[in-house]
């Protein structure tokens, strides 16, 4: 299966991170926010439905990838404590192992799931031969 684009857009994540018209200063930064909303995005697709594209993925699941990329651009080491005196940092191995950069609280987790189990849901028509209906012409017999 061939890489899919991230789930939302580089510009969207901009506005949220409060650049003018979501365009980042320098291509560097571009270049970040790009990773972390395909790290997210791919993330997303792990826990949700791996066919998501931006075009299908629900509302719901795609603030859920910027809030993540958000996260990681703004915390780019994975921190959750750091004090300045006497310099001293700490990553929370306890919930994601290693600090990962990129992740979903358990919360948004359970968004995933369920805007994947409501998107996979197909209606079936059932013609019943009791309903009076023409059923050779509806059945191509």
């Amino acid at each position: 299966m061939p890489d899919l684009a991230p789930l939302s857009t580089v510009v969207k994540l901009g506005i949220r991170l409060g650049y003018p018209e979501g365009v980042f200063p320098t291509d560097a930064e571009t270049d970040r926010a790009e990773a972390a909303l395909v790290d997210a995005s791919d993330l997303i697709r792990d826990i949700g439905d791996p066919d998501w594209t931006a075009a299908t993925v629900p509302s719901r699941v795609e603030k859920i990838c910027l809030a993540s990329a958000k996260r990681a651009f703004e915390n780019a080491e994975g921190l959750t404590q750091r004090s300045i005196g006497d310099s001293a940092r700490s990553y929370d191995r306890s919930r994601r192992e290693g600090g990962e950069v990129v992740y979903l609280t358990d919360g948004e987790q359970r968004v995933v799931r369920r805007a994947a189990a409501a998107s996979s849901f197909v209606a079936v028509t059932l013609v019943s031969p009791y309903s009076g209906d023409d059923t050779e012409s509806v059945l191509g017999s």
